[in-house]
């Protein structure tokens, strides 16, 4: 195999000095070896600092800045990068061996595709656990609704000048959806490779979850407005599935009310319930 993939992998990281070693270790054991591994230290603690000082490796360059975001610590990293293709990697994740290889023959042999991501593995308490995510990939179209790719995935360094890069905006979360959708409405695709070659690390507090449960409301209207015409182009189909989906949603819920778990918790707190009312009384 060539000793050059064309290929730099950037590794944002914010306080992941727990976890950053074990990212780094899956690029640098990949069958096909990444050109660069560029680490950015956005602002990290100094337990962090600590672990990242220790890296000695004339392929991994250590950017440190203060505090600014996953966006522009993506964006400060790619620009610095002189391959024609680029991983993004979380700090506290981490890819199997041969994503790398994999990935860069999709990318080498279909100029159709800009991305390229794969099945996922979750990883909770150190245990991985049984349930594979399979984000669906493909065309713009696929992505108005919800984020059918993954965050950690291969792209051509040209779309994401296409695209201005990543949008720094996008502060509180969803930027890899709004990057996805911004690359995509350019006639390009996204690939999935059907195995599991991501391990997704899933901690009781993290940015996705804060995104999801703070800011869902705001970040999909941002979404919205800032690709409206794309929404507009396929209207019927962005409408009859919110329609489906929230009758999936509506199902489920009179599912809960019925079942016998929830009758049997509205009867134990019933009496507590009545109480509260003659209190206000």
């Amino acid at each position: 195999m060539s000793a050059k993939s064309n290929v730099t992998v950037i590794i944002p990281c914010y306080n992941d000095g727990l976890y950053i070693m074990q990212a780094l270790n899956s690029v640098l054991n990949q069958t096909v070896k990444a050109d660069k591994i560029i680490i950015v230290d956005d602002g990290s603690n100094q337990e962090t600092k600590k672990v990242l000082e220790k890296i000695k490796n004339d392929e991994v360059t250590i950017i440190y800045q203060e505090n600014q975001g996953v966006c522009k610590a993506r964006n400060n990293a790619i620009q610095l990068a002189e391959t024609d293709y680029i991983l993004n990697l979380d700090a506290d994740d981490y890819f199997e061996p041969t994503f790398i290889e994999k990935a860069i023959d999709i990318l080498n042999h279909n100029q159709e595709i800009a991305v390229v991501g794969c099945l996922v593995k979750t990883l909770t308490n150190n245990r991985i656990d049984t349930e594979i995510k399979k984000p669906l990939g493909g065309v713009v179209k696929d992505f108005i609704v919800k984020n059918n790719g993954i965050a950690s995935s291969l792209f051509r360094k040209q779309c994401w000048e296409q695209v201005s890069g990543y949008d720094e905006n996008m502060k509180n979360g969803y930027e890899d959806w709004e990057f996805w959708i911004a690359i995509l409405k350019h006639n390009w695709k996204m690939h999935i490779i059907q195995e599991p070659l991501f391990v997704y690390r899933i901690k009781p507090q993290s940015r996705d979850q804060k995104a999801a449960a703070q800011h869902d409301f705001n970040l999909k209207k941002y979404i919205f407005l800032k690709h409206k015409e794309l929404f507009e182009e396929h209207f019927e189909f962005y409408a009859l599935e919110l329609l489906r989906q929230n009758s999936i949603f509506r199902t489920n819920k009179n599912k809960h009310k019925n079942s016998i778990d929830f009758k049997i918790g509205n009867a134990i707190f019933e009496p507590i319930r009545f109480l509260k009312k003659i209190i206000k009384k």
